[in-house]
């Protein structure tokens, strides 16, 4: 699995992240650099290609989720350790041994308290709550107020916003630095979200398969035999569930083989062919794509609806987004001397991957892809096929068409078709 993520953060950190990440052979990392915390939403937008973001401060983070976006957002946490390394190295600045400290409600006092009270340290601490996060004000009064006091003379907090309020404020304050393992979890932690969301779940299909006329009686029975045995062996061949019933309809049931052979096959597909010969007349089959059985369900009877517009046989698939996707089986007309001409002018592709791009076009029967698509045709990496992407964008090759529901928690993928 490859997976593209955006890390957002300063210059320093972000550059720590990327050589960690080296270590992730899945992991193809794409900076984006942070000036203030402020930009953070902001740059998390020019970010949707991205699988998943790390943010290495809270603070960036927090500003993009305000904008409820349904990328995988994560960030780079404190713990104890952080904690302690940074008043046992930085505290050597301070001449009283006083120091103030902020830090994440969920690290613990207790955790690091008996540590510090082994050195010659002495330090006043705030934690904050996620939930009062945005309070930043409390946290510089807090600092402010004891410097003024001359209760300390060094402050060590854990968030950016605050450090760079008191840094302007020319107080001694010092930003507590992410050690190299809780970037290396963090990135764990993406590689395993990604994973789990990829295999916890997906999308099913219903198939309703019907014939558009009625038969003799004398033949009804060995008609529907001959296609019963049919249908149920595709059926066990794709891991699908045949369910037939009394009104000439077979009702198929599956997951992602038998959507995998569905999208293989939108130009031609045998399936259709060999059930018209054996039943000896026209035949409806429509596909539903779904979240859950109710909703593919509720999308086969809308592409059942496109498949009776017509006595001859006929198939038709309404996704996820209730695009309706056909005729199945039926060659689209496609003119590839003037799309490898588009492709090499217009687009500035070279030869092999414009006669690859057209190899694709035609397989797929012009029927709306996504660059995930494209990746798993060419057998290259995501990022590479999203390149491509904009190239095909830029020379009006190809246009946007819709977007892909998310299977879960995630962005959902743009679809493309051809600017014809």
């Amino acid at each position: 699995m490859n997976i593209t993520l955006g890390v957002l953060g300063e210059k320093t950190i972000v550059q720590r992240v990327q050589e960690i990440a080296e270590q992730f052979p899945s992991i193809d990392v794409l900076p984006f650099v942070l000036s203030e915390s402020c930009n953070a939403a902001v740059r998390a937008e020019g970010a949707m290609m991205c699988d998943a973001l790390l943010f290495t401060d809270y603070s960036a983070y927090s500003e993009a989720l305000k904008q409820k976006r349904q990328q995988i957002m994560l960030y780079i946490a404190y713990d104890e350790y952080s904690i302690l390394s940074s008043i046992l190295r930085i505290g050597q600045l301070s001449k009283k041994k006083c120091i103030s400290i902020d830090y994440p409600e969920d690290i613990k006092h207790i955790d690091f308290k008996d540590d510090i009270a082994m050195t010659e340290y002495d330090f006043i601490s705030a934690s904050y709550t996620k939930q009062s996060y945005f309070n930043v004000q409390m946290l510089i009064d807090f600092h402010k107020d004891l410097f003024l006091q001359k209760k300390i003379d060094l402050i060590l907090t854990s968030r950016r916003d605050v450090y760079n309020r008191l840094f302007q404020e020319a107080l001694p304050v010092h930003y507590i630095p992410i050690p190299d393992k809780r970037i290396y979890q963090a990135l764990e932690k993406v590689v395993q979200t990604l994973e789990v969301q990829k295999h916890s779940t997906g999308l099913v299909v219903t198939g309703i398969l019907f014939l558009k006329e009625s038969l003799p009686i004398h033949m009804h029975h060995q008609i529907h035999t001959e296609v019963r045995k049919y249908v149920s062996t595709f059926c066990q061949k794709y891991e699908a569930i045949l369910l037939p019933n009394k009104d000439n309809h077979y009702f198929i049931i599956g997951t992602s083989k038998l959507i995998k052979v569905i999208k293989e096959n939108y130009r031609d597909f045998p399936f259709i062919e060999e059930v018209e010969k054996l039943a000896g007349c026209s035949i409806g089959l429509a596909f539903g794509l779904g979240l859950n059985p109710l909703s593919s369900q509720k999308n086969a009877f809308m592409a059942l609806e496109a498949c009776r517009s017509d006595r001859h046989s006929l198939s038709y698939l309404v996704n996820e987004c209730q695009e309706i996707i056909g005729p199945i089986g039926q060659r689209k007309h496609i003119d590839t001397n003037k799309l490898f001409h588009e492709l090499v002018h217009q687009a500035r592709l070279n030869n092999e991957l414009s006669y690859l791009f057209i190899q694709f076009i035609v397989e797929r029967n012009n029927e709306p892809f996504s660059s995930n698509d494209i990746a798993m045709f060419y057998q290259v990496s995501k990022r590479s096929a999203e390149r491509t992407v904009k190239k095909l964008l830029s020379g009006e090759i190809i246009k946007i068409s819709g977007k892909e529901s998310p299977y879960s928690k995630g962005r959902p993928r743009k679809l493309f078709s051809l600017n014809q």
